[in-house]
């Protein structure tokens, strides 16, 4: 249910920080995993460029991609 919820919380921030742009100097990331959500996908937004998926934790802790950078 957490990672239902952490889903749509990140699609969301990613659209947000689409439109609206973010307040920093420094770059994010907008990250995918092809496995989670049953297969389907989600992203996430991290400050660091190396894979830390949030969705499977440390059993597949760098499965993913950056599919964006955010300036």
């Amino acid at each position: 249910m957490k990672r239902t919820h952490f889903i749509t919380i990140s699609e969301k921030l990613a659209e947000a920080v689409k439109i609206y742009g973010i307040d920093t100097s420094r770059e994010l990331y907008l990250d995918f995993c092809p496995m989670a959500d049953n297969n389907n996908g989600a992203v996430w937004i991290s400050q660091f460029k190396e894979i830390k998926n949030p969705y499977f934790g440390e059993k597949m802790m760098t499965c993913g991609e950056v599919k964006e950078t955010i300036h």
